[in-house]
């Protein structure tokens, strides 16, 4: 069998750029290379859930493993330290035959030029069978790296088992509706007479569930810009960042652009400047900006630096989705747990705050900033932004009052991952007093 085209294959390549290369999975799926296989479609959804799996169950297959090796492999074995978790996966999540997965997996050593491999990942895993092993009950709120688990449990305590049960879990395909020019009735129609069943958010009023995920790009009135892929938690921002006709707008973090796309389609008139470090994330934007048929201001630029790119005429509301440790979202982004470290938190809270102050001078006075993160992380959310009141005495913090979602902080508002099945995502809403 060509290489290429075996998805054990290919989902080893990918976990050896996540684990060696530090990239992300979607970086990998994205990329030429991945692009580039010859795989049927079927063997590429394979390769992609066993990458996906092996990073969500990592740390729980990983001791396992340890504990089944008589000594541990060399460094320049990384790869067959992979073909073994990859076994594991199939055998004790997956549930795949034991004969299918023993015999595909040790056929990896050979395939990856490692056959003197053959015999100890044989072994190994026909040991995990043979004693008919088992992962624990409480596995899935364990299979994060210590510090996450550690974090966890103190911003969260009572809540922190439920919050890890709920990290691990796959996510739904949430979709954003334009109701402006179409119902969600109508959508839900529309989908369910292709065979596609599609169920309404229980209180996110213009999101829709998938139970079974697709291919977007084939589902109806998606080419049109009414349907957009977006979590249900992050489909809130439009809602609470309520923009008057003629208003200047700034998404100081835009890329790749769901919740500009929002505003645009709910709002008119607005004048819109996207904002983001990255060009070649900014093309995307400008992908969704020609989809949904709406027009913006591309800037290129680093929020914690508006002298570099400001104009000078200052925004009637700002958006902050700021970078964070996106610890809401590890169910969607299980390579979060491999890529990401404790000491990635201190900086990052320190480009959060810089950040703010930054966007801080260029909100009219009258004006609105919106800060949110994917994080469920307190550092990041209600104890940054309680520092940044103290620093800032201009600023009136915004309750949030009467929310249907999340839970009130003594700032802002908290959605814990996987409540009503939606992302981790915190939101505070600043208000700057004085006239317009």
């Amino acid at each position: 069998m060509n290489k290429n085209a075996n998805p054990r294959w290919i989902a080893l390549q990918v976990m050896l750029r996540v684990v060696e290369g530090g990239r992300s999975l979607d970086d990998i799926f994205n990329s030429g290379w991945f692009q580039s296989l010859t795989a049927e479609a079927r063997d590429l959804a394979l390769s992609r859930e066993l990458a996906y799996g092996l990073c969500r169950w990592y740390f729980v297959l990983t001791p396992l493993l340890d504990s089944r090796l008589q000594k541990p492999l060399r460094a320049r074995d990384q790869d067959v330290e992979i073909i073994l978790l990859l076994g594991l996966y199939q055998l004790l999540v997956l549930k795949t035959g034991a004969h299918a997965a023993v015999n595909e997996t040790v056929n990896l050593a050979k395939i990856q030029q490692k056959p003197w491999a053959r015999g100890l990942i044989n072994a190994v895993l026909r040991t995990v069978v043979r004693e008919q092993v088992e992962l624990e009950d409480n596995a899935r709120a364990q299979a994060y790296p210590d510090w996450i688990l550690g974090r966890i449990g103190r911003d969260w305590r009572e809540q922190a088992e439920t919050l890890l049960l709920h990290g691990n879990d796959r996510p739904p395909l949430t979709l954003r509706v334009d109701t402006r020019r179409c119902g969600v009735d109508e959508i839900i129609a529309r989908l369910e007479a292709e065979g596609i069943e599609a169920v309404r958010h229980d209180i996110i009023e213009s999101a829709i569930e998938l139970p079974v995920p697709c291919d977007v790009g084939l589902l109806p009135g998606f080419a049109e810009g009414m349907l957009s892929v977006q979590d249900a938690a992050a489909q809130i921002v439009a809602g609470l960042l309520a923009c008057k006709p003629g208003s200047r707008v700034l998404d100081a973090c835009a890329a790749p652009g769901g919740k500009a796309m929002h505003l645009l389609q709910q709002y008119d008139e607005i004048e819109l400047d996207l904002l983001d470090t990255s060009e070649a994330r900014l093309e995307r934007v400008r992908q969704n900006l020609a989809r949904i048929d709406k027009m913006a201001n591309i800037v290129v630029g680093d929020a914690s630096k508006p002298e570099d790119w400001f104009s000078g005429e200052r925004y009637d509301y700002i958006l902050a989705d700021v970078p964070c440790s996106a610890s809401g979202v590890i169910r969607r982004h299980p390579d979060i747990k491999l890529l990401r470290r404790e000491s990635d938190i201190m900086p990052l809270l320190a480009l959060q705050r810089k950040i703010l102050d930054a966007l801080w001078r260029l909100l009219k006075p009258g004006g609105e900033m919106l800060y949110c993160t994917c994080s469920i992380f307190k550092q990041e959310n209600e104890v940054q932004i309680a520092k940044f009141l103290q620093r800032h005495p201009d600023c009136v913090e915004v309750e949030i009052a009467d929310a249907a979602w999340g839970e009130a902080r003594p700032q802002g508002r908290q959605i814990l991952t996987g409540s009503h099945n939606m992302d981790g995502f915190y939101y505070a809403l600043l208000s700057k007093p004085g006239a317009s």
